[in-house]
Parts: structure tokens; sequence; C-alpha cells
């Protein structure tokens, strides 16, 4: 559980990088992009792909933390004797 979690959790941040990066670069996060979505929507969209994206690097992420966290407590459950139920 916990390579799991360690990889789902560094694919994520990848993910988000890429994301993040690609929409900075795109303007995603500028107003004028969204205030001229009407006017160049074909265009526009073409341009909305890191938003899936990014989408997908924080489900990933949620994921693997929460497998790290499963993994953190059933180690300290081990090492003082508490089963997890």
């Amino acid at each position: 559980m916990l390579i799991w979690g360690l990889g789902l959790s560094l694919a994520a941040i990848v993910l988000l990088r890429i994301a993040l990066r690609r929409a900075r670069r795109d303007a995603l996060f500028s107003s004028a992009f969204w205030q001229t979505f009407p006017e160049f929507a074909r265009y526009r969209l073409k341009r909305l792909w890191p938003a899936p994206l990014g989408l997908v690097g924080v489900i990933l992420l949620i994921w693997g933390l929460v497998l790290l966290f499963q993994w953190l407590l059933g180690y300290y459950a081990a090492r003082l004797g508490h089963p997890v139920g």
C-alpha cells in the first residue's frame, strides 16, 4: 500500500505540474481569456485541455494520500499493538 500511495502521489504531482504549466502558458488563469471566451469559443475550447488533466491529477493525489494515510495508520497500529478494525 505504501508503494501504491507513493506512486499515485508522485504521478499526481507530475500531472498537476504539467497541467498548471500549460494552463499558465495558455492564460487560463487570466480574466482576458474568460471575458473573450464567447467571441473565440472554438479557439478557446482547444486550449482547455489542461483542466481535465489537472482534475485527474487532483483525484490521483487524493487517492494516493488516502492510501498513504491508511498505511501509516496500519503501521502505527501494528507497532503499538492496536489492531485497526
